[in-house]
């Protein structure tokens, strides 16, 4: 059964899979009925999106919804926003948010969401894209980003994820915030706790790796987790 998740296919184990995709579907949309081919509850979330385009959970669900959907051309458009509002931060989460949707998608719109993430000019969305219509510019984005800071918080983000277990994202959550707010310690202090608990020691090495080569100031728990990970070896 498919899952959206950096690895997107889980067991069979059905309590596990709606454990682990609980998070990802949005409770409060379970007013839309008769809604057989989801439109509705798609255009719900596109409002939320639209509403509060720095509001993660809702880009990340309706991305995942699409997916469910087998909606290539809507999902090529939540993923084209998806990258636009992160202003060229956040490359590894959207990279991978583009490979895990591969399967949905086909090589075109997979080509052009990898090439729109590292050339703003590249950015050219279909009919379902909020951000490349004119409906929001690259100059409201930027002021809401600075009006609204204080209303996203990463840390926050990431415990809700990992609240439901979904422990890769909320990796990804932190990676990203480290990435745009290099100087929190506090999300280099819970990114460590992650990739102890988990054990993850090919995620560590990759992205610490990553971040010694753009020169982040890291904190000494870096050096002792490489440590503790090079003794289980």
């Amino acid at each position: 059964m498919p899952h959206f998740f950096s690895r997107l296919v889980v067991g069979d184990d059905q309590d596990q899979f709606m454990r682990e995709t609980d998070f990802w579907h949005d409770h409060e949309l379970v007013f839309v009925h008769n809604d057989p081919n989801g439109d509705q509850a798609l255009n719900a979330l596109v409002f939320k999106v639209r509403r509060n385009p720095k509001d993660l959970n809702a880009h990340l669900r309706r991305i995942y919804f699409c997916y469910q959907k087998r909606l290539s051309a809507q999902l090529f458009a939540a993923l084209l926003d998806f990258v636009i509002i992160l202003q060229g931060k956040g490359l590894a989460i959207c990279r991978r948010m583009i490979g895990g949707s591969r399967a949905q998608l086909d090589s075109q719109q997979v080509a052009t969401l990898i090439k729109a993430v590292d050339d703003e000019d590249s950015r050219r969305g279909n009919s379902f894209s909020l951000f490349t219509s004119g409906l929001v510019g690259t100059c409201e984005l930027f002021e809401y980003h600075q009006r609204g800071e204080k209303e996203h918080d990463f840390l926050v983000l990431a415990n809700d994820f990992i609240e439901y277990s979904q422990l890769e994202q909320a990796m990804d959550v932190l990676e990203m915030g480290i990435t745009v707010s290099p100087d929190r310690q506090d999300l280099q202090e819970a990114l460590l706790e992650l990739y102890k608990s988990t054990r993850n020691r090919t995620r560590f090495e990759g992205f610490y790796k990553t971040l010694r080569e753009t020169g982040v100031p890291l904190m000494d728990e870096w050096r002792s987790m490489a440590i503790f990970f090079e003794g289980l070896a």
